[in-house]
């Protein structure tokens, strides 16, 4: 009998305050997102290989280096990711200048604008609506983390379908809304010229957007969308046919099924409208009109679809974290047309928001432990000792024989913004080898003739030996001859090796 008084005390409690409640939930997970974001920003390196890459393409940019050099150009520098990548970051650098917080600085905004777009998003539903798609949206990031946070484009794709579904959401009914569809459009522009399957996360917003105003809607957002995605080629350092060239060879890329079964386990939470959408189908009154069904039939297979991609070597379920806002988008406007058996269908969307912090747990333990500090700020500080070492000398970063050492090098942006070259870019080294795109003579013969006075390589290891992510060797016999050929070690640091030429 108490028990049960309790109980319902209890839950009078949560109802008269619930929306109080839900704030002060959402303010704590948007401070999570925050703390980590912070953290992430003021760590003077990175954890992630593909990083550095991002950060030094975008400075070479204020340079006037060309994004894409052809790949039997010897500069080994490309990466497939869109200009637009390189255009953000490139502007962060215009205005703060170069640094490696000030590399990350762009993707940990984006990250965080997701959450004040969602927000405003739902806001029309209400303080409580809003409230949830916060704490949802910060599940999401969470449970991501590193790739969530990251200078790499996917922050800023899920961003941009952020914006999308503000959009959509945003337009009146039996109106035009050019101005919506203008912004959809540019969004989704935008998102292709960061990685170029990226429509295929606005597919549901365009659907269910153009549905009811015509194909003129249709039309107009996709030659918009289309102009947005050429236009930075215009640019000289931007070859779209280099870029192009990249994707014949990703396409022969296997299937990973291990890496499937991992994003298979994490897609159960962005298809978790597919239980909403049943209740509401279930518990409302009326049937849902064939815009809400195309638009919930679209992004259910466009998930699907992805699937694929995603396992990929390379590639991961972080290919799914740009559906952010659609899902949230789902789940509350599905749990919101229920009229009947309202509560277990939103205690449905708080138990969906628990169990992404939940699984979150252990990742964010991981996030914060992979933080050396102490060992960054030596690396960096061994960097700073080897340039002032060797003054007038040119020096760039190479490999060893593992994979411990060649986290050592992920710092490589000091050499480069230090006014040193970048010709050699390890991280897309291990992309291209195992693509089977092998370096051209002029870069072996360049190496031999000591194009650059000295490469650092990670104490103690062989130059040029590492076995990289995808089990083959990076560089060949041939390439290692050369630079034996060119380089003898000089002096030996805490943790690099130096290998100044011998002429």
């Amino acid at each position: 009998m108490i028990a049960a008084v309790f109980r319902s005390r209890a839950f009078e409690f949560l109802c008269r305050h619930r929306l109080w409640l839900l704030g002060v939930v959402a303010v704590l997970c948007f401070a999570n997102v925050a703390a980590v974001a912070i953290s992430y920003l003021v760590y003077p390196g990175y954890l992630d290989h593909g990083e550095p890459s991002v950060a030094l393409i975008s400075w070479r940019l204020l340079e006037g280096f060309p994004a894409y050099p052809a790949f039997d150009d010897p500069d080994r520098t490309t990466n497939l990711y869109g200009p637009v990548t390189y255009l953000i970051h490139a502007t962060s650098y215009f205005l703060a200048g170069p640094g490696i917080p000030v590399s990350k600085a762009a993707g940990l905004a984006a990250t965080l604008m997701i959450l004040a777009v969602v927000f405003a998003t739902h806001r029309r539903r209400g303080v409580g609506a809003a409230a949830a798609a916060s704490i949802l949206g910060a599940g999401f990031i969470v449970m991501g983390l590193p790739m969530t946070i990251w200078n790499r484009p996917d922050p800023f794709l899920a961003l941009f379908v952020a914006f999308g579904a503000w959009a959509m959401n945003a337009s009146r009914e039996g109106e035009p809304e050019w101005g919506k569809s203008a912004i959809i459009a540019v969004c989704g522009g935008l998102a292709v010229g960061l990685k170029i399957h990226a429509g295929i996360y606005f597919v549901p917003l365009v659907l269910y957007h153009s549905w009811g105003r015509g194909a003129a809607t249709f039309l107009f957002i996709g030659i918009v969308g289309a102009v947005t995605v050429v236009a930075p080629f215009a640019l000289e350092i931007f070859s779209l046919s280099n870029y192009l060239a990249w994707f014949p060879h990703m396409a022969g890329k296997p299937t990973d099924l291990s890496l499937l079964t991992k994003i298979l386990r994490y897609s159960v939470f962005y298809l978790a409208p597919v239980l909403f959408f049943l209740a509401a189908r279930k518990w409302r009154n009326g049937a849902f009109g064939t815009a809400e069904n195309v638009y919930f039939g679209s992004f259910v297979a466009c998930v699907l679809i992805l699937l694929v991609p995603a396992a990929k070597p390379g590639a991961g379920w972080y290919y799914l974290f740009p559906f952010l806002a659609v899902s949230v988008d789902m789940i509350l406007r599905y749990s919101g047309a229920v009229t009947r058996n309202r509560w277990p269908v939103w205690a449905g969307v708080g138990a969906i928001a628990a169990a992404m912090f939940i699984v979150s747990v252990p990742i964010q333990k991981r996030f914060f432990r992979a933080l050396h500090w102490q060992k960054a700020d030596d690396i960096t500080a061994d960097i700073d000792a080897i340039l002032k070492s060797f003054p007038g000398k040119t020096i760039q970063m190479g490999m060893g024989d593992s994979i411990t050492g060649y986290n050592n090098t992920l710092y490589k942006p000091l050499l480069v913004f230090a006014g040193h070259p970048h010709t050699l870019d390890i991280g897309i080294a291990i992309e291209t080898s195992k693509l089977g795109i092998s370096l051209p003579q002029e870069a072996l013969d360049r190496i031999e003739k000591c194009h650059t006075d000295a490469w650092l390589i990670p104490t103690g290891e062989k130059p040029f030996s590492m076995i990289g992510y995808y089990g083959n060797p990076v560089f060949s016999d041939s390439f290692r001859s050369a630079f034996h050929r060119g380089y003898a070690l000089k002096k030996r640091f805490q943790f690099f090796d130096v290998w100044m030429c011998r002429r």
